[in-house]
């Protein structure tokens, strides 16, 4: 009996020791977990004091270790930061005496909007084909030339010109900043130069040589003229201070206005689109490129004129005629030439369709008529 029960206790004895040593073990283990969790979070004060000290001033500070996912995802995040394009950067600053292509200088921000006004004719119908608030004021910038170019012209059919006269340039005149020819004070030149470097190039110091020889010297009196042509016009909420379109105060048109002087201007004088259509024009060994950009890109644009000031943003009077139909497209206020171009491209399309339409559907010929507002101002 003895014997029994010696052998049972051995046995209680083996089997208590086979299941406290994994017990144990475990026991150890976690002790040391504790023991490293603690010594981990003693050193990390001191890990994250060392990393401020080393890190630039006003860089937050990071936890001191990041899982794999983490990282991939920080670093994710971190090329779309780089990658997204930055909304409203200001234009950058440039040297003020690179002149710009399109009259004003110097960099400036452009107005955001697409488009600020815009007007589409059919000069056939003498019908209004789309508005977009076009009575809204804007600084006119170049197109302001069209009015010059349309004063001169008439100079010329009055017979107080010729085409092949010589004028000197004016002091003044040389001085204009923007787009220009390069006129030298004092240089000879003759009215057929002038037109075509105030309608090709923009040329400001060209209209201002203009100036100051038509009105007997005086650039004040062809100021004054070209206001009072612009009533008779019906051009009622324009207002004009120069004859190139710089930047002045209180100097405002409206595309509906544009869009009266430029179908008075197509109907008296139409061979001027031979030159509108140039797209290069030289002068003193210096080329300029045109910047109406849908001349050549576009089906049937043979003009008028474009223009830029940081006020306005870009302009244009846009003309275009396939078969017997004759538009003319007035956008204000584009934000850059490409957006421009594509208005107004977007915007003839839309009146060229249109007149498709009514041919199919009424193929009788309709009489031309003035354009809406011009009247009898159109034929003075």
């Amino acid at each position: 009996m003895q014997y029994a029960l010696r052998a049972t206790i051995i046995a209680f004895l083996t089997i208590l020791t086979l299941v406290a040593a994994p017990l144990n073990g475990l026991a150890k283990d976690t002790g040391h977990a504790d023991k490293e969790r603690a010594k981990s979070a003693a050193q990390k004060p001191a890990k994250a004091a060392k990393q401020a000290k080393a890190e630039p001033r006003g860089k937050a500070e990071r936890p001191a270790k990041v899982g794999k996912s983490a990282r991939a995802a920080k670093a994710v995040a971190a090329d779309a930061a780089v990658q997204k394009p930055r909304r409203g950067k200001k234009a950058a600053a440039v040297n003020p005496d690179i002149e710009n292509e399109e009259g004003d200088i110097g960099a400036c921000a452009v107005p955001t909007l697409t488009v600020k006004s815009a007007i589409l004719w059919d000069m056939n119908s003498g019908e209004v084909l789309y508005e977009q608030n076009p009575d809204v004021q804007i600084p006119p910038a170049s197109l302001t030339k069209v009015l010059t170019l349309y004063i001169l012209f008439d100079a010329i059919r009055q017979g107080r010109l010729r085409p092949w006269d010589v004028i000197e340039v004016s002091p003044r005149a040389a001085t204009q900043g923007g787009s220009n020819m390069h006129l030298r004070s004092g240089e000879q030149i003759k009215i057929t130069d002038l037109i075509q470097g105030i309608a090709v190039a923009s040329a400001n110091d060209a209209c201002m040589a203009v100036a100051d020889n038509l009105e007997n010297g005086n650039a004040d009196a062809f100021v004054a003229l070209m206001n009072d042509t612009a009533k008779r016009l019906g051009m009622t909420n324009s207002v004009f201070h120069n004859p190139n379109g710089l930047p002045a105060e209180g100097q405002v048109t409206t595309a509906r206005d544009m869009l009266k002087l430029a179908a008075a201007y197509l109907e008296q004088f139409p061979k001027a689109l031979t030159i509108h259509s140039m797209q290069y024009f030289t002068h003193n060994n210096r080329q300029r490129h045109n910047a109406n950009s849908l001349l050549g890109r576009y089906e049937g644009v043979d003009g008028l004129k474009t223009g830029f000031v940081c006020a306005s943003g870009y302009n244009i009077v846009a003309t275009a005629k396939r078969g017997d139909t004759r538009l003319i497209a007035v956008v204000l206020g584009s934000r850059n030439p490409r957006v421009r171009e594509r208005e107004t491209a977007k915007l003839l399309d839309k009146g060229f369709k249109l007149v498709q339409a009514k041919k199919t559907a009424s193929p009788a010929p309709v009489a031309a008529v003035a354009a809406p507002g011009v009247g009898a101002a159109a034929h003075p």
